[in-house]
């Protein structure tokens, strides 16, 4: 089968599901090819992320041309402009298409340039078209501020129209989450969506045993002391502030919390105001070293639903989540335990923990054995073949 993935940003220095769709379908032995813009998602500190992961490039451009990358072509092609923080435009979509001549494209997200294009171009070319979508609302967070009430704004004038022109034309619709699946429901009103759950490298995101005792060594973690952890883009959705309440609370010398990633700068600035000598912010990680810090801890702590989740799993690490609808499904497999946002019973549930090893044990390998029967990227990209021919 000869696919093609348009989306309008791709970075694969950086993972993401584009990349790890088109690398294992091509492994699957389909001919794969990647039709994108000359640049990367406009990240904020884009620059520091590149250099902290040892990039060749020290900005979001990209040559325009093909590239050969592990199975697949990438073809860049050359933008035209940007509009609205992440709405660009690049030349010539319809015209690659036509060269490619793929019997499916998979497009990725409803509302974007190359989407349009590739419904466009469908019933000219005569492919199958499969879309997906990622978002869960029509802002991130969801918050009461002024900034979200401008983008729910802009979003529902500009991006909303044309993501509802999108479903009309789409053969198939993939959900990544029950949250976005929701959001399908109530705000666009479609009901026929495909629920696929965003698969993580189970590959890389693996328990090493010399991988956790470098790691700890390394943090100056001993053996007898207990590391936490959480990872992600961070901002007021993720409410850290009551994990690192819980860990003020505890008052342990043998706890220590690692935060790991960027996001709202104000946020953190706060977090770290509020932070005890229990805490550590690590700032952003290459995946392969945020897969060490991973097996280097006992627990991980997630208030929002995030792939870094399931990534954690994949390295058998026990999970401590906010009692929430939108992470009903990520511990099904008795692989953690919800708890409400108290700082002081969260303290209570990571300790029982804590003096648990035999339960977060049992834990972590039960969250394994999902990952590899149901939330790898080697299961996403069978399940996504199902609905291309």
């Amino acid at each position: 089968m000869r696919i093609a993935h348009v989306v309008s940003y791709f970075q694969p220095e950086f993972g993401y599901e584009e990349y790890y769709s088109a690398r294992e379908q091509a492994a699957l032995g389909h001919e794969v090819h990647v039709v994108t813009s000359d640049r990367i998602f406009p990240f904020r500190n884009v620059e520091k992320m590149l250099s902290d992961i040892g990039s060749p490039f020290r900005d979001r451009k990209r040559p325009v041309g093909e590239e050969k990358m592990e199975g697949f072509i990438v073809h860049r092609l050359r933008t035209s402009h940007e509009l609205l923080y992440d709405m660009i435009v690049y030349k010539d979509v319809e015209e690659k298409l036509a060269e490619i001549k793929p019997d499916v494209v998979h497009a990725h997200n409803l509302w974007t340039w190359g989407t349009r294009c590739a419904s466009r171009a469908k019933d000219k070319l005569g492919y199958r078209l499969v879309m997906d979508e990622h978002g869960y609302s029509t802002t991130y967070d969801r918050s009461r501020t002024f900034k979200n009430f401008l983008l729910d704004k802009e979003y529902r004038l500009f991006r909303a129209p044309v993501a509802r022109r999108s479903l009309k034309e789409a053969d198939e619709v993939v959900a990544i989450c029950e949250e976005t699946d929701d959001f399908l429901k109530s705000f666009y009103h479609f009901h026929k969506a495909h629920l696929i759950p965003l698969g993580i490298d189970h590959r890389k995101f693996s328990f090493r045993i010399k991988a956790r005792e470098r790691a700890r060594e390394e943090l100056g973690i001993g053996p007898d002391e207990f590391l936490l952890i959480t990872a992600g883009r961070l901002d007021r959705a993720k409410r850290l502030e009551h994990f690192i309440g819980s860990v003020n609370v505890m008052k342990r010398d043998d706890v220590t919390l690692l935060v790991v990633g960027q996001g709202d700068e104000d946020y953190l600035r706060k977090l770290r105001k509020d932070s005890g000598p229990g805490v550590r912010f690590l700032g952003f990680k290459r995946s392969d070293e945020l897969a060490d810090l991973y097996c280097a801890a006992d627990i991980g702590l997630w208030g929002k639903a995030s792939i870094t989740i399931r990534e954690a799993m994949g390295c058998r690490l026990p999970l401590v989540l906010f009692d929430e609808p939108n992470m009903k499904d990520l511990l099904k497999w008795d692989n953690g335990v919800y708890v409400k946002q108290d700082t002081s019973a969260i303290a209570r549930t990571i300790s029982e923990l804590l003096d648990d090893p035999h339960r977060r044990k049992e834990m972590g390998k039960r969250g394994r054995k999902a990952v590899e029967k149901e939330l790898s990227v080697e299961v996403e990209a069978k399940k996504l073949l199902s609905l291309y021919p």
